[in-house]
């Protein structure tokens, strides 16, 4: 395939089961193949065997894996497409909102070909990419076809949600930890997002000042994303002066999605509601960088191993906005 400058992946994928290598190596088609946008369309099988207890943690982490293998693969390349995945079960697009992605080539397995949603512009179908499989992963990975095809682009959601969900962090120079971390606010809520962004004066003391985005550019950016993965929810923006934020004051918050690695600190935000007479929160923890798991059936790729090539991808998934930050400032201090 040559190289594009925008293009979108469909792909099926069933929670309870591993993530398969040939969705691993479309993936990494699309993401070698396009150089400036690339849009994964996921659709999910069998939603209504998903455990309610379970469900939100198991696709928050599915999402995970996906980005650990398309953006892990983006920083070996040396790709700058940027990435993004939307749900489609949930993100509440209308034939109108696909529109724009009408007019680029979608990638999509031979087992998936015929399970396009009906309600997607009709020209979509013209410009279909299918990505070649040996014969023998057509429809053995248990992938019912026809499950993505109803009119709805809205299902309930089939795990325990929150009308009111809160995170909150810098977001600055948005990138693929902050993108699962939105992403998994917007699987846990039904009608409101609540973000705190950090004002500029939390960050004083942060390392590569002068590269930070300004509080209105990192707004911009976490709003545009959200917008791409829900349609049919509110979002409240605002900046962060303290730890609290909106936690603090906004009884009607009932969830908080946070990092494993905040998790602890998060539950000081429990003990001044508290003390304020308000409701604890449902603290959420998401998966930033995670290790897909191998279906143990499927066939090595001839390409490369893929446990060599995941645990690669993963290492690179380890970055933070100063790492990017100091990258700038390097490529800054050379010219």
């Amino acid at each position: 395939m040559g190289t594009l400058s925008k293009q979108n992946v469909f792909l099926r994928t069933n929670l309870g089961q591993p993530l398969p290598q040939d969705d691993v190596d479309l993936v990494r088609t699309a993401v070698d193949s396009t150089s400036e946008e690339l849009t994964i369309f996921i659709a999910l099988v069998d939603i209504g065997s998903i455990d309610r207890t379970t469900g939100w943690s198991q696709m928050q982490r599915r999402v995970a894996e996906l980005y650990t293998v398309a953006f892990g693969r983006a920083l070996r390349s040396q790709t700058c497409a940027t990435i993004d995945i939307v749900l489609l079960d949930f993100c509440a697009y209308s034939s109108e909102d696909m529109a724009p992605f009408a007019q680029c080539k979608t990638l999509v397995s031979a087992k998936d070909k015929h399970a396009i949603p009906t309600w997607w512009p009709a020209s979509i179908a013209l410009n279909l990419v299918v990505y070649p499989q040996p014969s023998t992963l057509s429809e053995s990975n248990g992938q019912q076809s026809g499950s993505a095809t109803s009119s709805s682009t809205r299902l309930p959601v089939p795990w325990t949600a929150y009308p009111h969900v809160a995170l909150g962090g810098t977001f600055d120079h948005l990138h693929v930890g902050h993108k699962i971390l939105l992403t998994g606010a917007a699987l846990a809520a039904t009608k409101r997002i609540v973000c705190g962004i950090s004002a500029e004066t939390l960050l004083e003391k942060k390392k590569y000042k002068e590269q930070l985005e300004s509080y209105r550019v990192r707004e911009l950016n976490v709003l545009l994303f959200l917008r791409k993965i829900r349609k049919d929810i509110i979002f409240e923006l605002s900046p962060l002066y303290d730890q609290y934020g909106p936690t603090a004051t906004d009884a009607s918050i009932e969830a908080l999605v946070v990092s494993h690695e905040t998790l602890s600190s998060s539950n000081s935000l429990n003990v001044r509601r508290a003390e304020h007479g308000m409701p604890s929160m449902q603290l959420l923890p998401i998966d930033l960088v995670v290790t897909p798991q191998i279906d143990a059936n499927r066939p090595r790729s001839d390409s490369d191993d893929y446990r060599a090539s995941v645990s690669s991808e993963n290492s690179a998934l380890k970055i933070s906005s100063t790492a990017i930050r100091a990258s700038l400032a390097e490529k800054q201090s050379r010219h």
